[in-house]
């Protein structure tokens, strides 16, 4: 598993972290419990230069691979919703961390076969299947859209 000091690290290069609020504060704790499961060599992956962009309400996450001159960097975008369940918030982490661990941007051709991917992901490091709870808010959320 990774190691604590790696995680806390990692954590706080991320500027966007500096914002206070108990939003912020519960993000940063959930990101914590989930970097702390992945194995070291899925964490140094999923964190190879990764930068996160944590925001509040609308998607839920989403990531990108950018090339840069000095190679490729990855943006994760976390948004924070009200009331969202811990254990949600926990799923998304690693579900995006799994898009990183792809290497790529979704195509057209993909399907939903990326999707799968980085849900298998997060099975893998323990955040699947959902509680109820999180099940029951994700959907009643998923109606507004």
């Amino acid at each position: 598993m990774a190691k604590e000091s790696d995680v806390d690290k990692f954590i706080e290069a991320q500027r966007t972290f500096t914002a206070q609020g108990p939003d912020y504060k519960k993000t940063k704790k959930a990101l914590r419990e989930v970097l702390l499961a992945l194995p070291d060599e899925d964490f140094a992956i999923a964190t190879k230069n990764l930068v996160l962009s944590v925001l509040h309400e609308k998607p839920y996450g989403q990531l990108f691979h950018l090339d840069s001159i000095k190679g490729k960097f990855k943006i994760m975008q976390l948004t924070i919703h009200k009331n969202m369940p811990i254990s949600l918030l926990k799923w998304v982490i690693a579900h995006e961390l799994g898009h990183a661990m792809q290497g790529r941007n979704w195509k057209e051709e993909d399907g939903d076969d990326l999707e799968v991917d980085a849900d298998e992901w997060a099975e893998k490091w323990g955040f699947l299947p959902l509680p109820k709870e999180a099940e029951e808010w994700h959907k009643e959320r998923a109606k507004k859209f």
